[in-house]
């Protein structure tokens, strides 16, 4: 169902405008149709909405819409502000050829004044977190306002958490920002206080959102990536097997109720922001013979490169004039879950964790929903067999997540966890060695200041430096170990 809503302009002003503390609070886009460019602001804590604003269905439903469209944003914004470029540009699954200051491609995460996505991910965790409690003080008997929104929202903040675990250090204040009052600082969360409570976020997204099995599915998924964060891969595998595998949850356009909710990747692939490249640092994983990452090679000038298009891949064919409101963004899929459950089986010596990645291999194909991108076949995608001990078959596993996720902001927090929990050695995960980006004049592009120099050792984000100078009870990450 699409719904359109007139709502006032007051309205759009002020509940706009949560003030927090530090970067963990920016200044919210001034309306709800904005450019989150906008989001710079960090002052100390204030009254964050007029309530006179919100005491309608109407101006809850608002909140609501904004939050998603602060999502997507969050997820797909730009190389420096989106968790999938983000994620992509720090690990192997990117090169940014358009980057003047290749911070992240380089891991250079050292007096970062930014925190990149921080600033984000923080804001829209509020905002899902106001939104649900307007949704119970303002619309809880509202026939507009279902009451399973308020489990989305739930579930929506719950990421947040995740991702915050997934690819910061340890040590992440939150914020306390009620739709009524004065917003309060904290001290730094560990990541394992982190995963920790956005299960317990999602346990009231299952609840909630009871009336929609769509919701219920996000929840468990995101409960299911939470539970693997922390090792418990067994309590991972009963989470997720309820979820059917043709599941999907999308963020896009049409979820929001605005077209401000657009997936803007597609647009940064067809100016050449983004490539690909095999191998990178020498021990990146090889993505463009692979179908499930729709990576493609493009022609042009005095060399040859290869796109990320998989959100610019139309029935198998790269689209560079692709339009962008209609790509969705696949938050959470069937298909992560039985990801999730063949890792629960490999990690407690069940042999079946084979065939669950084979099952996904006939099955996820040709137009079915699972599928990553269209036109994969099972031709071009052979059954896997046993490679004989457990390294290899965490590696093969691993593999498997990696192209299956693609570029759906996965691949750190996968990398964190071979570090944490299988005990692999950082220096085997992140790519290594000397920094090279090559130049396409053709397309404008030049070749990288950073070229010639070595990668950082660094293996996660630091929070915005200003978290520390504005937040009391902030002191800093407590480690920043992969």
């Amino acid at each position: 169902m699409h719904i359109t809503l007139s709502i006032p302009p007051a309205m759009k002003k002020r509940v706009a405008m949560v003030v927090g503390c530090a970067a963990t609070i920016a200044l919210v886009m001034a309306s709800i149709g904005c450019s989150p460019s906008s989001l710079v602001d960090v002052q100390t804590p204030s009254t964050v909405v007029d309530p006179s604003t919100i005491t309608t269905p109407a101006g809850a439903i608002g909140l609501r819409l904004s939050a998603l469209v602060q999502m997507m944003y969050t997820t797909n914004q730009s190389y420096r502000y989106g968790i999938i470029g983000q994620s992509g540009l720090f690990t192997d699954e990117l090169v940014c050829a358009k980057c003047g200051t290749p911070l992240l491609d380089v891991r250079s995460v050292v007096g970062n004044n930014n925190g990149f996505a921080y600033a984000n991910l923080q804001t829209t965790r509020v905002r899902a977190h106001l939104a649900r409690e307007a949704l119970l003080a303002y619309a809880a008997n509202a026939p507009i306002a279902p009451r399973a929104w308020q489990g989305e929202l739930y579930a929506l903040e719950a990421y947040t958490l995740v991702w915050l675990a997934e690819q910061y250090c340890s040590g992440i204040p939150l914020a306390n920002v009620p739709l009524v009052g004065v917003a309060t600082t904290t001290a730094g969360f560990t990541t394992q206080e982190l995963f920790t409570r956005a299960t317990v976020l999602f346990d009231s997204a299952i609840v909630l959102g009871a009336d929609s099995a769509s919701y219920v599915n996000l929840a468990r998924v995101g409960k299911g990536r939470a539970l693997i964060g922390l090792g418990l891969f067994d309590v991972a595998d009963s989470v997720v097997a309820q979820v059917p595998t043709d599941f999907i949850y999308h963020l896009a356009a049409d979820s929001a109720g605005t077209t401000q909710g657009y997936n803007p990747f597609p647009t940064l692939v067809r100016v050449a922001y983004f490539r690909v490249q095999d191998h990178k640092g020498s021990n990146g994983l090889v993505w463009s013979t692979d179908p499930r990452t729709g990576v493609m090679l493009r022609s042009g000038g005095p060399a040859n490169f290869f796109w990320p298009a998989k959100y610019n891949v139309t029935d198998g064919v790269l689209n560079p004039a692709i339009a962008p409101q209609g790509v969705p963004f696949r938050l959470a899929d069937g298909l992560e879950a039985r990801l999730i459950q063949a890792e629960a089986q490999l990690a407690r010596g069940d042999a079946s964790w084979l065939a669950t990645l084979n099952t996904l291999r006939s099955t996820c194909i040709e137009n079915t929903p699972c599928a990553p991108v269209p036109g994969l076949s099972s031709a071009s995608l052979a059954p896997l067999t046993d490679p004989g001990s457990d390294t290899a078959r965490i590696a093969l596993l691993f593999r498997e997540r990696a192209m299956w996720l693609y570029l759906t902001g996965h691949r750190e927090g996968d990398l964190r966890r071979l570090a944490r929990h299988y005990r692999r050695d950082p220096i085997t995960l992140w790519p290594i060695g000397t920094y090279i980006s090559t130049a396409f004049p053709t397309l404008g592009v030049r070749v990288n200041y950073a070229n010639g120099t070595p990668y950082n050792p660094a293996y996660v984000f630091l929070p915005a430096a200003s978290e520390k100078s504005n937040n009391p009870l902030y002191q800093g990450c407590y480690d920043q170990n992969a």
